[in-house]
């Protein structure tokens, strides 16, 4: 539900994003790779790009949601459980 309301208009319900405007998440090493990275982005946003910071939008139980959807949809297959307290820890 966060993902499809917050983060599909961007990166599509598929996770494949639009080329050459947002990315994909399916199986990149972003998404796949460091877990805090990961979690950094979506909490503070990244500068000089259209991804905006969520951790002042969303409630820690639901950016840890929508990681954890993200890192284990479209066959990213992390096995990471991304826990409030992370994100309470990266804010």
């Amino acid at each position: 539900r966060v993902y499809n309301t917050s983060c599909a208009a961007c990166h599509q319900p598929t996770g494949q994003g639009i080329p050459g405007v947002f990315p994909s998440l399916v199986k990149t090493p972003f998404v796949t790779g460091d877990k805090a990275a990961h979690i950094d982005i979506v909490v503070n946003g990244k500068a000089g790009t259209a991804m905006q910071a969520f951790g002042g939008q969303l409630s820690a139980y639901d950016v840890a949601a929508v990681v954890t959807y993200e890192r284990n949809a479209w066959g990213n297959d992390t096995g990471d459980v991304v826990q409030p307290s992370d994100i309470k820890a990266a804010r």
